[in-house]
């Protein structure tokens, strides 16, 4: 070559040595770093790649810290919920020894003083157990998030919500075919101020039950020393008051007893003793009753998954309408059971010795009528205080396998409670009660005017028809207290003297009789001048609609064909349908409402009430019975809780899992963008060398290539 403008050959040399140096330089920064990418312009798309990559990496090594302190709070919050199972366990236990005939009053408080402990242990473990300062069993503890991904998506989460299980917000959900009724009571009130108690038709209570006093704002003002909503023990006091106390045994009021009799629609309230039981009356007419389904008839129930409608058919008794509701049961959470209930009771006749035969033809679950016929003596003399109605029940008891209804007699024989278990219609059809009276006294009981009356004078006023042998029940006023004589008891009619034409009866007497047939006389007379009235009790059969509860407590008024006078007249009569009461029950709150305007059930929409662990009590055996459903229900509760934290755990153990595996796959993929293949680069880190010296000897002879050009200018 004969030019010196350029030399090729050493600019070749030149460039092929600085690739080779560039290439040295990579190798030696990748063998060193470890990693492929050490700047955006190593791979531009896979810088971008591995940073999203190390994002979603470092967000879910979060995630996994996050699923395992969702699991170490529902831990926390099961284990305590653990606890509140054995709890209530124990209480369901003792609920149970409560309902035991065996064990007295006192026996019962014992008992109930444990459950009173207990709940003070439900209280403090809902209020006490937390998580990091968190409250859980208190109610609070709704809606929370757990982030258990790497980014805002709410699919990515898991939300938990622990309910309160505080005594106070536990038990079992639960609602009637019912309707409600206030009535007032008769009684004046020790400052004259009338007290309300929402209560319904026939209501019956026992001695240590427990009451609540509801203020209507009908009165001018409140009964002295009761407040609205508190519970109050009823316990009797003497023979015409009764008392309210406090649950510490403080007393509240007292109340004089004036009993609303006339066509039996008022309730009563009854203070059952060892003793003889008065009677204390309230008035107010009847409540309406709902019919049987007279037509298809559609109910929705809002469960815990949304609404569901039911279907009743015409006729429908309790059992099909429970059977109804139950086939939705997986999807509501309600269930229903049915049961139908009825008290037959006959009053004595004017016989002192006498017996009637009664027959009719019954009917429960089955299909071809059950003839029943029954005597019922009346006693002998002077033992007619109740019919002897044992012969009536061993009959109907004789074809329980037949129609699925038990009878059970009452402990005083006065009588019998009719039970359909499986909520089938109890149907009496084809009633006969014979008149059969046995030696009838004609002599007419006529008494003084009261305000002549004297000394040893009868003191009842007005003209009365009475009969040697008929049974009369006693009215007092409110502030009779020493007349001997209990309110509302029934008598016999023993002696009646003629009138003697002055004016004024001699004196005549009444007894009574206990359950073991012990006769008490007593000679009536106007020396204490008291106002006492009699009314003559007729003979009758009377059918009587009940709710579950045999004892007549509740707030229900029972599902019956029509309503049924207190007395029925003694001829044969049509048939009489009873249905039976059904009542629905949750763990969760729930709603049933009425398709149509004329229904078995509230016009409005009926929600369900709680019957709280907290207003429970063992201190008698229907209380207890009260509290083993009220268990239950918080149990159901519970145990779904724990379900719901069970789930939460094994979901963080799946989630974590998952994320787990995520991460190792995640940072693999990243492995194959960033990291530096080590061997691959040994190899271009000792080719860039060799080819780096070759580069430079090359340039070297490039360089000395021009020297024969310099020749030429010599």
């Amino acid at each position: 070559m004969s030019t010196i403008g350029s030399n090729i050959a050493a600019l070749k040399s030149l460039h092929n040595l600085r690739l080779n140096e560039d290439g040295f330089a990579k190798a030696t920064e990748r063998l060193s770093s470890g990693k492929r990418l050490n700047a955006a312009g190593d791979d531009a798309a896979g810088a971008a790649i591995v940073n999203r990559m190390t994002s979603q990496i470092a967000g879910m090594n979060v995630a996994i810290r996050n699923a395992g302190d969702a699991i170490s709070m529902a831990q926390v919050a099961e284990g305590a919920l653990h606890e509140v199972s054995e709890i209530l366990q124990r209480m369901r236990e003792l609920a149970v020894q409560a309902a035991n005939g065996s064990y007295s009053g006192a026996d019962r408080v014992s008992l109930n003083q444990e459950i009173v402990s207990l709940k003070k242990e439900l209280i403090r473990i809902g209020e006490t157990t937390t998580f990091n300062t968190t409250k859980l069993l208190n109610g609070t503890f709704q809606d929370t998030e757990f982030e258990i991904s790497f980014d805002e998506s709410p699919q990515h989460t898991h939300s938990l919500s622990i309910e309160d299980i505080r005594p106070n917000k536990i038990g079992v959900w639960n609602m009637s075919s019912q309707m409600e009724k206030t009535v007032e009571v008769a009684s004046v009130a020790a400052h004259g101020a009338a007290a309300h108690i929402t209560t319904s038709l026939d209501h019956g209570l026992e001695t240590g039950d427990f009451v609540t006093y509801e203020y209507s704002g009908v009165a001018t003002e409140q009964i002295v020393g009761l407040e609205s909503g508190r519970t109050y023990r009823v316990v009797k006091n003497t023979d015409t008051e009764f008392e309210l106390t406090d649950l510490d045994g403080n007393a509240i009021a007292n109340y004089g007893a004036v009993a609303a009799f006339g066509d039996g629609t008022g309730a009563k309230f009854h203070l059952n003793s060892l003793g003889n039981a008065p009677t204390v009356g309230v008035s107010g007419a009847a409540s309406p009753v709902a019919s049987e389904v007279l037509g298809a008839e559609e109910l929705e129930i809002y469960g815990y998954v949304g609404k569901e409608t039911a279907i009743f058919k015409t006729g429908a008794n309790a059992r099909d309408i429970a059977n109804s509701v139950n086939a939705l049961e997986s999807k509501t959470g309600v269930y229903a059971n049915a049961s139908t209930h009825a008290r037959i009771s006959l009053q004595p006749d004017n016989s002192t010795d006498g017996f009637t035969v009664i027959s009719f033809d019954i009917y429960g679950m089955n299909t071809t009528a059950v003839p029943i016929t029954a005597s019922v003596k009346f006693g002998t003399g002077d033992n007619s205080n109740y019919p002897d109605l044992s012969d009536l029940r061993d009959k109907i008891n004789g074809f329980s396998g037949d129609t699925g209804i038990n009878a059970r007699l009452s402990s005083d024989g006065s009588y019998i409670d009719l039970t359909s278990p499986d909520g089938y219609d109890i149907v009496i059809d084809g009633f006969d009660l014979p008149n059969q009276t046995r030696t009838t006294y004609n002599t007419t009981l006529t008494v003084a005017n009261p305000g002549v009356a004297t000394g040893a004078d009868p003191f009842i006023s007005g003209d009365h028809s009475f009969q040697n042998g008929d049974v009369v029940r006693v009215g007092l006023a409110s502030n009779e207290t020493s007349t001997g004589l209990i309110h509302g008891q029934h008598y016999v009619v023993k002696d009646v003297a003629d009138n003697d034409g002055d004016g004024v009866n001699d004196r005549f007497k009444i007894a009574t009789y206990d359950s073991n047939g012990t006769a008490t006389t007593i000679t009536m007379s106007a020396a204490a001048a008291q106002n006492v009235t009699f009314t003559k009790v007729e003979k009758g059969f009377k059918l009587q609609a009940l709710d579950r509860d045999s004892n007549l407590k509740g707030t229900t008024v029972t599902l019956v064909d029509k309503e049924l006078p207190d007395t029925l007249d003694p001829q044969p009569l049509n048939s009489v349908r009873l249905t039976g009461q059904v009542n629905f029950e949750s763990s969760n709150v729930f709603t049933i409402t009425p398709q149509d305007d004329e229904s078995l059930f509230r016009d409005d929409p009926a929600s369900a009430s709680l019957m709280k662990i907290s207003d429970m009590d063992v201190l008698s055996v229907r209380n207890a019975q009260r509290m083993m459903s009220a268990v239950d229900g918080a149990l159901r509760k519970v145990d779904a809780e724990r379900g719901d934290l069970g789930a939460t755990m094994n979901r963080m153990e799946h989630t974590i899992d998952n994320l787990s595996n995520i991460v190792v796959n995640t940072t693999v993929s990243r492995g194959r963008i960033e990291d530096a293949d080590m061997a691959e680069e040994s190899v271009n880190l000792s080719k860039s060398q060799v080819l780096q010296q070759a580069a430079t000897a090359m340039l070297a002879q490039a360089n000395q290539s021009m020297q024969s050009v310099l020749d030429l200018l010599r």
